[in-house]
């Protein structure tokens, strides 16, 4: 019966349809994100960063799953990417966007800097911007920063950009909470890096900006107050004060990593009460984390504070 389902299957495989050579190519495994690195990212997600989850990895060598990527999701990413592309050689056509500039010729970096004329390397001036990154000196969680913009303030403002669906563009009031949240992390994080560039960034203050992914936005009426004549926006930014006190736990989570790995503290506990809970089957150290050959013996949840 296998054998004629798979006859029958082999009978309706497209031929010369583009669109299937396209959901062949685009669909597949998304390489997990690395633990060797803190991010940000990982610290503001709903469900929680587990400490234990990194010491395990660095005990076993036991890497996080790989996770299916559909098309429409592939997409999607995508789309988003080149659009937040777009957004910050905009500002560096303005010559206000700082961040690293990558030749795509010859891949010499150019770091912490508008975009150049031309590569130092080669010559020449097509560029990629990248990411400029922060370490905080006393959690060792890292954060990306989109883009620096100069606003005419005596520092450089993070920007955070997101793009979003234009229907949930029109029904945005307030930033995302995760992504408030995300962003006020990332000032408390630049302002504890040891790094000379946080020095020329802003700690108290940045802006998150969307970008519809619809063009046209919904009306605005601040641009009339402007002195403009647009009527439709496709940008909303708000501004996120930096309040430690919102990112005091996941910041602790952060630490009791990097004090394990340099050996203050022992092996953490974990925030699944049981192996049956829905996230620990879903945790590829979950063998490992109750097979009760690494006890906790950190409880970072009270010994740090």
């Amino acid at each position: 019966m296998a054998i004629s389902f798979l006859k029958k299957a082999k009978e309706y495989m497209p031929q010369r349809s583009v669109k299937y050579l396209l959901h062949r190519h685009l669909s597949g495994y998304d390489k997990a994100r690395s633990l060797k690195t803190i991010h940000a990212s990982s610290l503001t997600k709903p469900e929680g960063l587990c400490p234990r989850m990194y010491a395990l990895h660095d005990v076993t060598g036991i890497k996080s799953k790989d996770e299916w990527l559909t098309t429409s999701s592939a997409v999607t990413f995508q789309m988003g990417r080149d659009l937040e592309w777009n957004v910050v050689n905009w500002f560096a056509d303005m010559g206000k966007a700082v961040c690293h500039w990558k030749c795509i010729a010859c891949g010499t970096l150019h770091e912490f800097q508008t975009r150049p004329l031309k590569c130092q390397q080669c010559g020449v001036s097509r560029f990629d911007p990248k990411e400029v990154r922060f370490v905080s000196a006393v959690n060792g969680a890292s954060c990306g920063v989109d883009m620096l913009v100069a606003v005419g303030e005596t520092k450089l403002r993070p920007i955070e950009l997101k793009t979003i669906d234009k229907d949930e563009f029109k029904a945005l009031k307030a930033p995302l909470a995760e992504h408030r949240w995300r962003t006020n992390l990332y000032l408390r994080l630049i302002a504890e890096s040891d790094h000379s560039w946080s020095n020329m960034v802003s700690t108290e203050v940045a802006t998150v900006l969307y970008v519809s992914k619809g063009g046209f936005g919904c009306q605005d009426l601040e641009l009339k107050k402007w002195g403009l004549t647009e009527q439709f926006s496709p940008f909303k930014e708000f501004e996120i004060k930096r309040d430690d006190s919102q990112t005091d736990d996941i910041t602790r989570r952060a630490k009791a990593i990097k004090d394990f790995r340099e050996g203050k503290v022992g092996m953490p506990c974990g925030i699944c009460p049981t192996a049956m809970v829905k996230r620990a089957s879903m945790c590829a150290l979950k063998s490992a984390c109750f097979s009760g050959d690494h006890p906790p013996n950190y409880d970072w949840m009270k010994d740090g504070d």
